[in-house]
């Protein structure tokens, strides 16, 4: 298993990294094309716009940080404290950038202006071109902050607390969050604007499905000489139960150990860092699992 020190540097590069694409996706695409993200920033967009209306300039960056204030004490409470910290850093680094951002914007900084709409090129082709492009974007900023076990703050932190606390899926807040989203943006933006906003969210959907593994399970089945060590091994390490049966290879003819485990996908790579620490020659397989019912420990991401 990853060493503390290891896995905290991999959580915090992840999550600047991650965080850092995120918002120049939220920036440099999405407010170019004047449609949303999701979640708070997608709701501090909605805000800032709708103040703007009335002359009124105000940075999504100071939304964020406020919507976040409620969430960060519910992560403290209901999920962990350093799930909590973990996620103020993220949400304070987010602040910061977009800021950083908007600041360069409003002095004529962003490199995909020009490129897109050089030459008042700002037809549905172009808008459509940055609502697949901020998706995809701001997609593989979650993801890959997701991805390294870093918290985002904001929908996380919600998803973590009730998938903890009451075991309701996470897409069902998400979903029900943007769709609040496309809703308003209708009214503030107009009609195109919400429908630019549904193909950003379906491609980041897309995005985060195949590089965001958080909240899906995995069964891992190891097979191995070294049954007994791994057995204890894997449970010292980690917090779910494994099963162990014996097995008769079918080649070699020599009995063998089968351990079995549900765990979280983000897990996934650490049993398998363990597994061939102990034994090199162990046999390794994941599986995807739709759905977990029962006694089963639900790790935070951070």
């Amino acid at each position: 298993m990853l060493s503390n020190k290891r896995r905290n540097i991999r959580v915090i590069s992840g999550m600047v990294l991650g965080t850092i694409i995120y918002c120049i996706g939220v920036v440099w695409f999405l407010d170019l094309g004047k449609f949303y993200a999701g979640g708070v920033t997608g709701f501090s967009q909605l805000l800032s716009d709708f103040l703007g209306l009335f002359d009124i300039k105000i940075s999504k960056s100071l939304f964020i940080a406020l919507l976040n204030i409620p969430l960060f004490i519910i992560g403290w409470k209901g999920v962990s404290k350093r799930f909590a910290i973990l996620s103020v850093a993220s949400v304070a680094l987010q602040v910061a950038v977009i800021a950083f951002l908007e600041f360069l914007a409003a002095r004529g900084f962003n490199p995909f202006e020009k490129i897109f709409f050089e030459n008042g090129m700002n037809g549905a082709g172009t808008i459509l071109t940055l609502a697949v492009l901020g998706g995809l974007v701001t997609g593989i900023g979650s993801g890959i902050s997701l991805r390294n076990g870093a918290s985002t703050g904001g929908m996380d932190i919600v998803s973590q607390y009730f998938s903890f606390q009451k075991s309701i899926p996470f897409t069902t807040f998400s979903l029900a969050v943007d769709g609040a989203i496309i809703i308003l943006s209708a009214f503030i933006g107009g009609l195109r604007t919400a429908i630019y906003t549904i193909i950003r969210l379906i491609i980041t959907l897309l995005v985060l499905d195949r590089i965001h593994t958080i909240y899906k399970y995995m069964r891992v089945q190891i097979i191995t000489s070294k049954g007994e060590e791994m057995r204890a091994a894997l449970i010292e390490s980690f917090h779910h139960g494994v099963t162990v049966y014996r097995a008769l290879g079918g080649y070699t003819g020599q009995e063998r150990t089968v351990l079995e485990s549900i765990v979280s996908s983000f897990e996934a790579e650490e049993y398998k860092n363990l597994a061939l620490k102990i034994d090199k020659n162990a046999f390794i397989t994941f599986t995807a699992i739709k759905q977990v019912y029962g006694l089963f420990r639900r790790s935070a991401i951070t």
